[in-house]
């Protein structure tokens, strides 16, 4: 392996730490990476010259001398993270570090989903976020779609609650704002950030499933991304858990989604379908106040929650299962019964093993997960950041 490559992978690895877990010690970075210090203090003074990091200083506690440098991300690198849902967009600045530094959100009939449409929706909050930092560096655009995005050029193949089929968003996207923009799969994206900053640290079998008008899946397989032959595996919302029906929007019968989603239970409640989580935690406070109907949709739903708990669980043998969207919402007050159902139906062996938790990142799973994909290019190598003095459009 050639000098250079291992300096690129070397500048990466402190790159990535220092996003990932804050400012960082030199003498941290020398343990972790095995090297001398002039070795670090070379590599960090190069990641200053990209306009990266900071250095600033740290005393260590117990010890006298010298304060250690201290080796912090630039906040003025910045990407826009994007969340595609159903009945709103969600976006958000993130500064190098993953801190979220200013928000915009805009709602939008069911319906509205023209791909047009939705372009400039999004370009125009990109520009809102991206005026609140003047001078700073934007590194990219993620977007975080429900739907299978081709993993090669980031091609929506299919979004069916969006309507979408073949449509080339991203590229569409990047030439509007005249941005790299990468666009992925909204519950890949909540494992993934999951992973590295919310429930399932320290878990490398896990699953992240999500739940609102469908129920999307994302897993990992041993730190590594399942993604299929294609980039479409995960789509869990289509496992038959009720011969029975009702026919699904993909044309098959008894979909879990059309027995779990948030849909689902509104109707149950005897409420219109559609609201998200607003209409979500409407119900449940009416359960909480006494409201048989209320209280009756929720223990249903979390019933039909189980048998697809159960399914993912004979499947894939996680260690973790994390619940975003509604599937979050039920499992916060129906968890006995969500278990239960695993318990009785699962197969032993699997069942007493894996741990099932809501997002600790909340409804931001995929958000973060879109912010991590559009960082990815500079923390996998540095030195292709380009000029510091590049400023926000």
């Amino acid at each position: 392996m050639g000098t250079d490559v291992v300096r690129r992978a070397n500048l990466s690895t402190i790159l990535q730490t220092v996003h990932r877990r804050g400012p960082t010690t030199r003498a941290e970075l020398t343990r972790q990476l095995g090297l001398n210090r002039s070795t670090i203090g070379g590599l960090t003074a190069e990641l200053l010259e990209l306009g990266l990091v900071i250095e600033g200083t740290a005393s260590v506690a117990g010890r006298s001398g010298r304060p250690s440098h201290l080796v912090v991300p630039r906040d003025d690198n910045v990407v826009v993270a994007v969340d595609l849902g159903v009945d709103r967009i969600s976006a958000a600045l993130v500064a190098l570090g993953g801190r979220v530094t200013e928000r915009r959100r805009r709602l939008h009939a069911r319906g509205e989903h023209d791909v047009d449409h939705v372009v400039d929706v999004v370009a125009q909050l990109v520009g809102d976020l991206l005026a609140t930092k003047p001078g700073a560096r934007c590194l990219g655009v993620g977007v975080a779609v429900p739907g299978a995005i081709r993993t090669d050029d980031g091609l929506v193949q299919f979004a069916p609650n969006l309507g979408w089929v073949g449509e080339p968003f991203t590229a569409r996207l990047s030439e509007r704002l005249g941005l790299p923009v990468c666009t992925g799969n909204d519950a890949n994206l909540g494992v993934l950030a999951e992973h590295m900053r919310g429930a399932a640290v320290g878990f490398d079998h896990a699953a992240y499933l999500a739940g609102s008008v469908g129920i999307g899946g994302g897993f990992l397989v041993g730190g590594t991304l399942l993604g299929g032959s294609s980039g479409y595996a995960g789509e869990v919302g289509h496992l038959q858990v009720d011969s029975a029906g009702p026919v699904c929007r993909c044309g098959a019968t008894g979909c879990w989604e059309m027995k779990a989603g948030e849909n689902r239970l509104l109707q149950l409640a005897g409420r219109l379908p559609g609201g998200g989580p607003d209409a979500v935690a409407e119900v449940i406070d009416a359960a909480r106040g006494g409201e048989a109907r209320a209280r009756d949709a929720l223990a249903e739903t979390a019933e039909w929650v189980g048998a697809g708990l159960r399914a993912v669980v004979n499947v894939f043998n996680p260690d973790i299962i994390v619940l975003g969207g509604s599937l979050a919402q039920v499992w916060d007050v129906q968890a006995d019964v969500v278990r239960a159902t695993v318990k009785r139906t699962a197969l032993p062996a699997l069942r007493d093993e894996v741990e099932i938790a809501s997002a600790r990142l909340g409804g931001d799973s995929p958000l973060v997960g879109a912010a991590e994909l559009a960082f990815a290019p500079v923390l996998e190598d540095p030195q292709d950041v380009g000029s510091p003095q590049v400023a926000l459009g």
